[in-house]
């Protein structure tokens, strides 16, 4: 049995395994390097391959693995990591053609996971690699007595041809509704604020530096102190979480305004109905419904990237006739004793709404509250434990112990989760909220006025808004130790723009080229001038590409003997297009004589043409002028016009 190839085939594997490290547990990573480390060490003898019952043991132990990461819910990143189980396992079993061509088509199957597990420009240039070292394998396996070299160079050629096909295919094979890759792989897709909130959730989306969304303004960037990005608001509480009003209905009053801004919202998939947008949405595309609390939402979860635009009004008037209702005064009843008698207190000491307000504010400036991204543990009546004991915590903190406070004062409050600043990108002129940007406030009731937005946190940390959640939690980059005037700083700042600029717009163009916009670009095509241009393009690449074939195969050298072998069956098609056709068993010589005693007028010319064609094929020291007769001879060989000489 022919040995096969396992160093290709293990580099395989790990190239295409390689960017999977970043979804995958770290026993999985583990599991891999193990078993590929024993097939390193081990070469290519097979004396020491595991017997059948014991690969069946391994697997075993691999899957249960699996199902205890997966725990109850198994989902896209757990075929992932049994994914990977199965890539470790398999080069155990490879003793044939067979097993090392599956093992080449597992590799391929573990790039394109990739493709669906990372969705950046990056990943997809790295995925070229991986596919470009994969069919250099393949080409190994069903070569191996080739140089493993030349056939990384044959294989870049291969790729290299298909990306035109492969264009071509992007653009125009029909495609499902939805981006191009529409797949939940991982439960990290599902990411940002969810209907429901407790103390802790928005301080550990502050530990994520992802993207949640990235706005295109039409006008100028509004100040810092007016990106409040509303998302969702909470009503109701129960001592623990907070909820959202449900069965909301649409919002039938207007919001009024004069500095009106209008933006494009390019939002990451969440998993998740609703929508950001600054305070407060006048108007929003279709695709977003304006709720009666100002907040945007969508009809069905957002599962893949999705584009919207808004205006908004930012010196926005509320409806200010009416109460908005004993919900916004609700709370559990036996929780939080102490903060209840704190806000009794607080409306017997102040008639006035607004100063009930201003005085909760002063506890959290007076009282020594610290913002922290590490707040201490908090029992079972947690306000109380924030506002009495710990006295540290984070803005769902701040947001959640305000808005008590305030209802058992008898002001109606709501909570608001979203997100505050973003990070301009001046290269390209866009705006990227993060994760790390996720903020909690708060909007009080005040008659006459309407909603009116109180941000609790500011009161603790005033320079929230304006040095972002980096600057007050010392949370930036590396580039922090140079100096914000060094050239070095502003060189590498203006490359990580541009990178983002420009990985941005790939995400936008290439990841979120769905049905709709390939409907869009067929209607364009339609017109006939486009149409036009498309045909010139594909003749241009065509003919580009028919140079290139031809500069290549006059690249390569020809021996002597094949080029007058060439010469010879040119003569020999020319002759048989006037019934004269060599049979398959008739020497070159013998047809030259049987030609010659049928048709005298053939004699002379075929026999120079035989001669020189056995003399360059045949003989010891052929020669480039010899060739370049040979040529000469076969161009000037008419058959018809001599076959004419001999029947007359």
């Amino acid at each position: 049995m022919q040995v096969q190839p396992i160093g290709q085939l293990l580099l395989a594997l790990a190239v295409a395994t390689a960017p999977l490290c970043f979804a995958l547990p770290w026993w999985a990573i583990g599991w891999c390097m193990a078993f590929w480390g024993y097939l390193w060490v081990r070469g290519p003898a097979h004396s020491a391959v595991p017997s059948r019952s014991i690969r069946l043991i391994f697997f075993s132990i691999g899957l249960i693995l699996v199902f205890i990461s997966a725990g109850l819910r198994f989902d896209g990143s757990d075929f992932i990591t049994l994914l990977a189980v199965m890539a470790g396992v398999k080069p155990l079993e490879v003793r044939g053609h067979r097993d090392s061509m599956v093992t080449v088509f597992l590799a391929y199957f573990l790039t394109i996971t990739s493709l669906f597990v990372f969705e950046n420009l990056a990943m997809t240039v790295y995925l070229f690699i991986s596919v470009w070292v994969t069919t250099a394998v393949l080409i190994h396996v069903n070569h191996p007595a080739g140089s493993f070299g030349p056939q990384l160079k044959l294989s870049a050629r291969l790729v290299l041809w298909a990306v035109p096909l492969m264009m071509v295919f992007f653009l125009a094979f029909p495609r499902l509704s939805g981006s191009l890759m529409n797949a939940p792989w991982s439960r990290q897709n599902r990411s940002g604020f969810s209907t429901l909130m407790r103390m802790g959730d928005v301080s550990r989306l502050v530990t994520m530096d992802t993207p949640a969304f990235s706005v295109f303004f039409d006008s100028s960037l509004p100040e810092a102190d007016q990106r409040y990005w509303r998302g969702i608001v909470f009503q109701s509480f129960d001592g623990d979480t907070w909820t959202p009003i449900h069965r909301q209905r649409a919002r039938r009053s207007s919001i009024k305004g004069k500095v009106l801004t209008r933006y494009r919202v390019v939002l990451e998939p969440h998993g998740h109905r609703n929508l950001f947008a600054l305070d407060l949405p006048v108007t929003a595309t279709p695709v977003a419904t304006i709720m009666a609390d100002h907040t945007l939402q969508t009809r069905r979860p957002v599962r893949q990237r999705l584009t919207y635009a808004v205006t908004t009004a930012l010196d926005h008037r509320q409806d200010r006739i009416g109460h908005p209702g004993d919900r916004y005064l609700q709370l559990p009843a036996n929780r939080n004793p102490q903060t209840l008698e704190l806000g009794r207190q607080l409306a017997l000491a102040h008639t006035d709404p607004t100063a009930r307000v201003r005085a909760g504010l002063d506890l959290f400036r007076s009282e020594g509250f610290t913002y922290t991204l590490k707040p201490d543990r908090l029992g079972r009546d947690a306000v109380d434990d924030f506002l009495f004991i710990s006295r540290n915590g984070f803005c769902e903190h701040f947001a959640s112990a305000f808005t008590v406070l305030m209802r058992s004062a008898g002001v109606p409050v709501r909570m608001v989760g979203g997100y505050l600043g973003g990070r301009w990108n001046a290269v390209g002129h866009f705006l990227t909220v993060r994760q790390a940007d996720a903020h909690v406030w708060c909007e009080v009731w005040i008659k006459g006025a309407g909603w009116v937005r109180v941000d609790p946190t500011l009161a603790v940390a005033p320079d929230r808004v304006d040095d972002g959640i980096d600057g007050f939690l010392n949370t930036g980059s590396w580039l922090s130790v140079i100096s914000q005037d060094h050239w070095l700083r502003r060189w590498i700042e203006t490359i990580r723009l541009g990178w983002q600029t420009v990985n941005f717009r790939w995400d936008i163009w290439f990841m979120g080229f769905s049905a709709t916009d390939q409907a869009a670009l067929v209607k364009k095509v339609w017109h006939w001038r486009y149409g036009v241009l498309l045909v010139g393009a594909l003749l241009g690449l065509t003919i580009a590409a028919f140079f290139v074939y031809r500069r290549q195969r006059q690249r390569q050298p020809v021996a002597i003997e094949d080029q007058a072998l060439i010469l010879y069956n040119r003569f020999l098609k020319k002759m048989s297009r006037i019934g004269l056709a060599k049979p398959p068993y008739q020497g070159a010589y013998d047809y030259s004589r049987r030609v010659a005693g049928d048709h005298p007028a053939f004699e002379k010319a075929v026999a120079e043409i035989v001669d020189c064609y056995l003399s360059l094929r045949y003989g010891r020291e052929p020669g480039d002028d010899d060739l370049k007769t040979l040529r000469q001879l076969v161009r000037r060989f008419h058959p018809r016009k001599r076959l004419k000489m001999d029947n007359e």
